[in-house]
């Protein structure tokens, strides 16, 4: 039973990736594929383009915090059946979306940084989205930005503010060298940012997230993971977090600051990456009501072959 290549059911059009050597975006982009050609991606969904920002992945998984009916069928609750080859199903399921790490080194919530000189001390700023405004609130809540003032006190002034662009020849090189020995990259453990980390996620509508070195996590439950397969709470697992603040150049130089993991963290027992674990939730997630088309067009198929069986 070859359930591997799905993707002949989207409809969509799909475009190749742009080529890149990041290994992040290399990982939503594998990620991507695994479950497109499972049939558990959404249509339409795209993960983020090199340097974009959004959702890096979102599947149709069952949601088994569903009540079904009791019904039974020689002693076993059955909550799906097929008769006279159609398929009958009290199961639901739902579109969540999961942010993916690929270790315990990897930031979190980033948010951009700017000087005020008449108040001579550093602020937070950035996007306007909604999560990032709630990430920004509960930074500040959490007093990072009474660390990050502390830790870089001693540099003075930072000089790239003084400038309209944080591209050359409009910044001189000269300011990018000044603020890069005077503003050194620097990770400290700081109270309470567990918390505005899975607060973040959650506002960004990813209750889930999958760190590839360690497994899948949650940062609230709405599928009711944990029960079923014993998926670990994120803040329950790492055992501290803080702040990392640095300089960053990328297309233009600024400074940035991101959550990061200072302490351990507890190994899940499921991980997205583990390709039984994929195809027991695509299995799963066909049997729902209101499974994609891909899947139920590929339940379909197995109930011509007669090999509906083989899943129930």
């Amino acid at each position: 039973m070859d359930n591997k290549n799905l993707g002949q059911y989207y409809d969509d059009d799909f475009e190749s990736f742009a080529t890149t050597t990041n290994k992040g975006v290399l990982h939503e982009q594998n990620m991507f594929m695994l479950y497109r050609n499972l049939g558990m991606i959404p249509m339409g969904f795209r993960p983020p383009r090199v340097g974009g920002h959004g959702t890096d992945l979102k599947l149709f998984i069952k949601d088994y915090l569903n009540l079904s009916p009791d019904v039974y069928v020689k002693g076993v609750k059955q909550t799906y059946r097929l008769i006279a080859n159609k398929f009958y199903s009290f199961d639901r399921g739902k579109e969540i979306g999961i942010e993916l790490k690929l270790d315990d080194e990897d930031d979190y919530g980033q948010s951009a940084m700017t000087y005020v000189y008449d108040q001579k001390k550093w602020t937070l700023t950035g996007r306007m989205s909604p999560e990032n405004i709630a990430n920004r609130r509960l930074l500040t809540m959490a007093n990072v930005l009474s660390v990050i003032n502390e830790k870089w006190k001693s540099g003075g002034e930072p000089q790239r503010f003084r400038y309209a662009s944080g591209r050359f020849p409009t910044l001189p090189k000269e300011a990018v060298v000044s603020d890069k020995e005077n503003f050194p990259d620097t990770t400290t453990s700081v109270p309470n940012v567990k918390n505005v980390c899975a607060n973040y996620y959650i506002a960004k509508q990813c209750p889930y997230i999958n760190i590839a070195s360690h497994g899948l996590y949650y940062f609230s439950d709405p599928l009711g993971l944990a029960r079923k397969y014993g998926v670990r709470k994120f803040t329950s697992s790492v055992s501290d977090m803080g702040v990392r603040f640095r300089p960053k150049q990328g297309g233009s130089f600024g400074f940035n600051v991101a959550m990061r993991i200072t302490g351990n963290i507890v190994r899940s027992r499921v991980n997205l990456m583990d390709t039984n674990f994929a195809e027991q939730l695509q299995m799963d997630a066909m049997k729902c009501q209101n499974a994609p088309d891909t899947l139920k067009n590929y339940r379909d198929t197995l109930i011509r072959k007669g090999m509906m069986d083989l899943v129930l």
